[in-house]
C-alpha cells in the first residue's frame, strides 16, 4: 500500500478531483489529506504557529507512520480561505511546498491548482 499525502483546502469540490490526480499521478492507492482554509496561504506566511505546527504534526504522521511518497499542496479557484487570485495564491502555494521541503527535505513536495473546472495541474 503506498500513499501520497495532500495539504488541501476544506472545500469538500476538491477532494475528489485531488485524490485522484494523486492516485494516477503517483500510482498510488490512498491519499492522507491534511485540510485547513487556505493552507497555502498559511504555510507560505507562516503567520499562525500554532496551525502551522498542527498542520506539520498531522504530515509527521503520514510521512512516519504510512510511508508518504511525498506531499502535495493544493491551492484552488473560489476559495474562501483564500481569496487570492491564480497568480497570488500559486505564489502561496510555491512558497508552502519551499517552506515544506525545509523540514522534509528527502521526500518529493509538489505545488497543485484546481481550476475552477476542477481540473488539477502541477505548478512549478
Amino acid at each position: 500500500m503506498d500513499f501520497y499525502t495532500a495539504i488541501n483546502c476544506i472545500d469538500g469540490r476538491v477532494q475528489l478531483p485531488v485524490i485522484n490526480y494523486l492516485q494516477k499521478r503517483f500510482n498510488v492507492d490512498y491519499v492522507d489529506m491534511i485540510t485547513e482554509p487556505g493552507p497555502n496561504r498559511i504555510l507560505a506566511s507562516q503567520s499562525n504557529f500554532n496551525i502551522v505546527e498542527s498542520i506539520f504534526e498531522r504530515l509527521h504522521v503520514s510521512v512516519g507512520k504510512h510511508h508518504s511518497l511525498g506531499v502535495a499542496v493544493v491551492g484552488h479557484h473560489d476559495c474562501a480561505g483564500n481569496p487570492g487570485t491564480k497568480e497570488e495564491q500559486s505564489a502561496h502555494t510555491l512558497g508552502a511546498v519551499k517552506y515544506i521541503k525545509q523540514r522534509y527535505s528527502d521526500i518529493n513536495v509538489i505545488g497543485l491548482w484546481v481550476d475552477e473546472n476542477w481540473n488539477v495541474s502541477e505548478i512549478s
